[in-house]
């Protein structure tokens, strides 16, 4: 646009002083602050109710964590299995346990949703919140985002006892989306009557039917060594065989029916060679069936074995258990009971008799000197009390429980003792109750 010539003297950036420019000049800068005034003023209004928004959102943000303090917490899961059967630290599941019965914190959660991902190395873990059975109560359950992890070696258990020697395993896992494939090497003289070593295989999918079904199939392979308390207590009436090496091929359908409720079944088909030339290899050909209810606290178990002729075995027998556990926690207190029976039906091997006097009953009692041939009847209790501090657990415990045959009379046997847990790290101290003496056994390495 071309600009008038009279509003410019002999300089073209001088403007002439007439009366009317003036006039429309004064108006037009007039006008022009008038507009950045506006301008101006409508900046601090949009900061203005800009800052009053955000601080509207805090305030909101901050009355939803009141609001969440209101809730107890009904139960706590990890990945959507409940804290006491999940794989994890005993000190993490401690603190995770002790949620349960308190008031919602959401800062505590996040707190906790990062000691998750750091102790279990993985990728992400965040805290889900959803209603309970009651409209005052909520479920909590941490979501995790595992790293990709196609192989990894664990050591699932590695114990000393001071009686009973080293028992010790080393797993390698590869996982394959849905599938994984373990590999184990084991020599374990802590949960049967004899020590055994070898190896061990397995193959499972968890990703059928929703995830509610999984199939897997297991591999043994081992080596048996006997102690001559129990070669010494076989007699040729006893019908009991030593065996020098065992095989097993063990598949396995688990379904869950319910978030609560599971049940199982498959199959056993194990063999021994026995030390006995004259009866060489045998079968012990079983069919398997469990089932296992957890909540609020509760882990019940119950496993039926049943070697049967018709699957082609040599031996006719069943075998059945019971576990039952509770757990109850309070601020840094710990409280668990531990409950187990089992009793053995028919002419069974060695390896399906119950022993008392592990790292886990009767802690301290060596296993020979209860029933160097195990038992076919057994009870068991265990109560414990623990108190975190820090990341581990002081813990005290009482042991009892009875082990005896058919038609035999049962003795009660007591223990009690102390330890030290923390992570899978254990350290125990048991003090058996022998003819009024106590002598202590110490225990420590690494279990699950």
């Amino acid at each position: 646009m071309e600009v008038p010539q009279q509003l410019f003297g002999t300089d073209p950036y001088q403007i002439n002083i007439l009366p009317r420019g003036a006039y429309r000049a004064t108006g037009i800068f007039m006008s022009a602050v008038r507009s950045f005034a506006v301008v101006l003023m409508l900046g601090h209004l949009v900061g203005f109710h800009a800052a009053a928004f955000a601080g509207q959102e805090f305030l909101r943000e901050a009355a939803e964590t009141n609001v969440n303090q209101r809730y107890v917490i009904e139960s706590v899961s990890v990945a959507g299995v409940q804290v006491s059967d999940a794989k994890i630290p005993s000190g993490l599941r401690q603190r995770l346990g002790a949620l349960v019965g308190a008031r919602c914190d959401v800062a505590l959660l996040d707190d906790l949703a990062t000691q998750i991902r750091r102790e279990l190395h993985l990728l992400a873990a965040t805290e889900k919140l959803s209603r309970g059975s009651q409209p005052d109560r909520i479920r909590v359950n941490f979501d995790v985002i595992a790293r990709e992890r196609q192989f990894e070696v664990s050591v699932p258990k590695f114990l000393y006892h001071s009686s009973q020697g080293w028992t010790g395993e080393v797993d390698a896992t590869t996982r394959v989306q849905a599938n994984s494939f373990r590999l184990g090497v084991v020599s374990n003289g802590d949960d049967l009557t004899e020590r055994f070593t070898g190896y061990s295989g397995r193959y499972e999918n968890s990703a059928l039917a929703s995830g509610r079904l999984r199939l897997a199939v297991g591999l043994e392979n081992f080596h048996e060594q006997w102690t001559q308390s129990t070669r010494g207590a076989i007699t040729p009436d006893s019908g009991l065989d030593l065996y020098r090496s065992r095989r097993n091929i063990a598949p396995e359908a688990t379904f869950a029916v319910t978030r609560n409720l599971s049940l199982s079944g498959g199959l056993s088909l194990e063999s021994t060679e026995s030390e006995n030339r004259q009866l060489g290899a045998r079968a012990a050909n079983a069919i398997t069936a469990g089932a296992r209810w957890v909540g609020r606290g509760i882990d019940i178990r119950y496993t039926l074995r049943a070697g049967m002729r018709s699957l082609g075995s040599d031996y006719s027998y069943s075998r059945h258990g019971l576990a039952a556990g509770y757990e109850a926690k309070s601020g840094r207190h710990t409280v668990t009971e531990q409950f187990q029976a089992g009793t053995v039906a028919g002419n069974a091997p060695l390896f399906e008799r119950f022993i008392l006097g592990s790292s886990s009953t009767l802690r301290g009692w060596n296993r020979y000197a209860v029933d160097p041939l195990g038992g076919l009847r057994m009870a068991h209790n265990s109560l414990t009390w623990g108190y975190q501090i820090g990341d581990g657990t002081v813990e005290t415990f009482y042991d009892s429980g009875a082990l005896w045959t058919s038609g035999g009379i049962p003795k009660l046997r007591h223990s009690v003792g102390a330890g030290f847990r923390q992570g899978i790290f254990v350290l125990t101290v048991a003090f058996p109750v022998v003819e009024g003496r106590v002598t202590p056994v110490f225990m420590a390495g690494m279990n699950y």
